[in-house]
């Protein structure tokens, strides 16, 4: 049988900003809709209050206008779920990425040749959410999928992300984070900066056994020209599976490789 992680971190709280064009009942609008995942696809409306920060009154009014919209559609009890419209803005993101179809036979190429899940994902919030996912045979996989997320602060993708962005970006994000969550940034700081000076002499970074005890999963972060980083890989498995001196040696040259191609991808597109 599949195993997961034990939990993955709940949606930040609205932004605040005095920018005089920034609509605030829009963002808290989007922000419910966020906190909806592929591990929590029916939420109540005192789930989605203590998810978002925001007053009950509040999240009840906004859902309200959801509901009439069809953005949002009710469920068995009090539960809400995203309807069509609001499957179609994520179906209308997805397909519109380009890059996937490249991506997609050499993650499963990777992930088939050493029993493994490979995926790509971007950051959203304190998280990186997954856009796509495949799998080899293996039934030790951890049970995630497109549309999945991961925090940031643990994850191999996180870790990625954070190596690749600039180091002012990587210390924002890092007060972020302990801010969120202090207890789960000191408990990951010191395996991050290992992984951190790793990645600065071999441009991976190994997630060993920290987001999931018995996981081991390489990442590699793309940046592109302008510094940005709309995108991480990784391939994972289970200790017992994937080892690390394999993933060094065997799956790091696929994954650097994989990931020169998408950043030449990305970075001819107009």
């Amino acid at each position: 049988m599949k195993k997961s992680p034990s939990a993955a971190a709940s949606a930040s709280p609205v932004v605040v900003t005095k920018d005089r064009q920034f609509v605030t009942a829009l963002a808290r609008g989007l922000e419910i809709l966020t906190c909806f995942t592929a591990a929590t696809p029916e939420l109540s409306g005192s789930e989605i209050a203590k998810r978002t920060g925001l007053a009950q009154p509040t999240v009840w009014r906004l859902c309200h206008t959801m509901l009439k919209m069809g953005m949002l559609v009710t469920v068995a009890g009090d539960k809400l779920r995203p309807g069509l419209p609001a499957l179609r803005l994520g179906h209308s993101a997805i397909a519109g990425l380009g890059l996937l179809d490249l991506a997609r036979p050499h993650l499963q190429d990777i992930a088939s040749r050493f029993g493994a899940a490979c995926g790509l994902a971007t950051r959203d919030k304190l998280n990186m959410v997954f856009v796509e996912r495949r799998e080899g045979q293996n039934q030790l996989l951890l049970n995630l999928r497109v549309g999945s997320t991961v925090p940031i602060a643990t994850s191999a993708f996180g870790w990625a992300y954070l190596a690749g962005v600039p180091a002012t970006t990587r210390t924002q994000i890092i007060r972020e984070i302990q801010r969120h969550d202090p207890g789960v940034w000191a408990s990951a700081k010191p395996a991050f900066n290992r992984a951190l000076a790793e990645y600065r002499e071999t441009g991976l970074i190994l997630n060993a056994a920290v987001f999931h005890k018995a996981y081991n999963t390489l990442a590699v972060p793309i940046v592109l020209a302008d510094g940005s980083v709309p995108y991480c890989l990784n391939c994972g498995s289970a200790v017992s599976t994937l080892s690390e001196k394999v993933l060094r040696k065997e799956v790091a040259p696929r994954l650097l490789e994989l990931a020169g191609l998408l950043q030449d991808f990305l970075n001819a597109r107009p």
